[in-house]
């Protein structure tokens, strides 16, 4: 009875860490693509920032969206560097 409550926890524990294993392998896919998109969000930013006032609606929307990655990518950071 207690080994084969053993045996269970082992491969529960087994299961456990493949799954945290592809956790964090796709927080890593989560981080690349956000960075990615963060620094395309940057760079429209810089082309809109001399006529803000004129496209200031899709001005905001990117400043909002930067927001966003921001909080994607420390999110990111957290789960994989634990």
């Amino acid at each position: 009875m207690i080994k084969q409550q053993m045996d269970n926890s082992r491969r529960h524990l087994g299961e456990l860490a493949v799954m945290q294993s592809r956790v964090n392998e796709t927080e890593k896919r989560i981080l690349e693509s956000a960075l990615t998109r963060l620094d395309a969000v940057n760079a429209s930013l810089d082309k809109l920032r001399p006529a803000a006032a004129k496209n200031s609606k899709e001005y905001q929307d990117l400043i909002l969206e930067r927001g966003h990655l921001h909080h994607v990518i420390a999110h990111a950071r957290t789960v994989i560097d634990n």
